[in-house]
C-alpha cells in the first residue's frame, strides 16, 4: 500500500469513516442508477414508443446505430451523475484528516453502470435480440419468478 507521509493516518477512526463514505456514495449510485434506468425506459418505450418496434426484422445498420445511441446517452448520464454525486458534500468530512473529494469510488461508478443496465428493460431487450440476430448467441436463461410476476401483472 503506497502511503504518503502527507496522507493521514490509517487509524480506527479514518477507516470507519471512509467505509462509510463507501457505503453512502454506492448507496447513491444505487438509487440514482435505478431511476435513471426507469427514466430511459420510459422515454425509449413511450415518449419514442420503440415498444411496438418488431427489432427481430429491423434493419440491422440502424439497429446497431439505435443500440449504440442508447450506450451513448447512458455513458453521458454515468459522467454527469458521477460528477453530481461527488459534488454532494459529505457530512464527515474532515473527521480524522478524512477527504471526500480523494474517494477513488467517486470516479468509477461501476455500481451506476450495473444498474442502468440491469433494471433497462428496453435495453436489455435490445441487446438479447441483437446478439441472436448479429452473432447467433440466444438467451438461454428462463425468465426468473420475479420477472414472470411482473409480466403476469402487466397482462
Amino acid at each position: 500500500m503506497n502511503h504518503k507521509k502527507s496522507d493521514p493516518p490509517y487509524t480506527p477512526a479514518f477507516v470507519t469513516v471512509k467505509l462509510m463514505d463507501i457505503g453512502i456514495t454506492y448507496t447513491y449510485f444505487f438509487v440514482v442508477g435505478l431511476i435513471v434506468a426507469k427514466v430511459f425506459d420510459y422515454i425509449y418505450s413511450d415518449l419514442l414508443d420503440e415498444s411496438k418496434t418488431d427489432w427481430k426484422t429491423y434493419p440491422i445498420g440502424l439497429f446497431t446505430l439505435n443500440i449504440l445511441f442508447h450506450f451513448f446517452l447512458i455513458g453521458v448520464a454515468v459522467y454527469l451523475i458521477r460528477n453530481v454525486v461527488g459534488a454532494i458534500p459529505y457530512p464527515l468530512e474532515g473527521v480524522a484528516g478524512y477527504q471526500h473529494k480523494r474517494l477513488k469510488e467517486l470516479g468509477g461508478g461501476a455500481v451506476l453502470i450495473f444498474m442502468i443496465f440491469l433494471f433497462q428493460k428496453n435495453l436489455t431487450d435490445k441487446v438479447k435480440i441483437y446478439a441472436e440476430r448479429v452473432i447467433g448467441v440466444t438467451a438461454t436463461a428462463e425468465s426468473s419468478e420475479v420477472e414472470t410476476a411482473v409480466e403476469a401483472e402487466g397482462e
